[in-house]
């Protein structure tokens, strides 16, 4: 009981920040925009999408804004609630350091690359210093130490040795996991209930997706597939790692996570429809905790896996818009495309 006053004042932001999320209408003005130009001045009459107006930076400003959501809400509920929300903001660190660890180590232009990052100095003071790197070393060093650093540098010794960032990157996201995978254990209760249908089934199924990408990596065993994925998931965990790397079909394990995939599919046409179904399923259970509790961490948890849904559509859409893509094209490949045509 002691939780419930504080989410009180949370849970009415909650509400009045889902309720400016971009309605049908909008999604089909959107849709129907004949040219990115002309999406963005359709973004650009919904005020809270007034600042992904810029054709250069409309999607990094989205980005930013779940980001910065995610960590405005952290500051709102109980501590170990805030914790899990901020280090679930962590993604974004995660993000920002593999494009600039691929970008340095293979010598490509990095201010492209600087474009494309999400966090700036105002999100975080060390994105300074990272932005400045210009080698793996610098970058690694000026990640200090952190989670992140000590990752990055336990790793390091063999990207040197294999000359792979590769081993970096799963560094990072082991990383990630284990850090969501404790701060989930750490809370009780309701919160706990929700952290674990929320973020710990989703983190079950990047999990089981690494696998199976990696197991289709050329160069990567099956102790290696086990060793670079996560043991505890919410989900099927060692078990199901050990089985993907043995050649199990993927479809077997993802029923076991709410996913639908067709047994007669394998390969990447069976990784991709995973993939779509996994989103679904993660949209849906959003959807679906708006209609319990008001009080508790899944209420915000919720109005972030909608708002994630929300910016990734977006920025799906705007891309496609800037490569000329057709309408019909587009309402094809994202399912709210096809749900405001219904």
């Amino acid at each position: 009981m002691f939780g419930v006053p504080s989410y009180a004042a949370v849970q009415a932001k909650v509400r009045a920040r889902r309720s400016r999320l971009l309605t049908p209408s909008d999604w089909r003005r959107l849709f129907d925009a004949t040219t990115f130009d002309r999406a963005l001045d359709v973004l650009a009459l919904t005020p809270h999408h007034a600042d992904a107006d810029d054709p250069d930076h409309a999607e990094r400003a989205l980005r930013q804004r779940l980001h910065r959501e995610t960590i405005e809400l952290a500051d709102d509920v109980p501590h170990r609630a805030g914790d899990l929300l901020r280090w679930f903001a962590s993604r974004s660190v995660v993000h920002d350091l593999k494009l600039l660890l691929r970008t340095l180590h293979h010598g490509s232009p990095i201010l492209e690359t600087l474009d494309a990052t999400t966090l700036d100095p105002s999100d975080d003071a060390r994105v300074r210093a990272w932005r400045a790197a210009r080698s793996v070393p610098e970058l690694i060093d000026a990640v200090g130490d952190t989670l992140y650093g000590r990752a990055l540098r336990s790793a390091f010794e063999r990207y040197q040795r294999e000359d792979r960032p590769f081993y970096l990157e799963v560094a990072l996201d082991l990383t990630f996991g284990r850090g969501l995978v404790t701060r989930i254990e750490a809370l009780g209760g309701g919160d706990r209930a929700d952290a674990e249908r929320l973020l710990g089934r989703w983190l079950a199924r990047v999990n089981l997706l690494t696998a199976a990408r990696y197991r289709m990596l050329a160069g990567v065993r099956p102790e290696q597939v086990v060793a670079f994925t996560l043991h505890r998931d919410f989900g099927g965990g060692l078990g199901a790692m050990q089985r993907i790397a043995a050649g199990a079909p993927l479809a077997e394990e993802a029923a076991q996570l709410d996913v639908d995939v067709p047994l007669d599919l394998r390969g990447e046409r069976a990784i991709r429809t995973f993939e779509r179904e996994a989103d679904g399923v993660w949209r849906n259970d959003a959807d679906a905790r708006f209609g319990r509790t008001p009080f508790g961490l899944g209420l915000p948890l919720a109005y972030l896996i909608e708002l994630e849904a929300e910016v990734q559509d977006l920025v799906t859409l705007l891309e496609g818009k800037r490569r000329h893509v057709t309408t019909d094209a587009l309402r094809a490949h994202l399912p709210r495309g096809r749900e405001v045509t219904a």
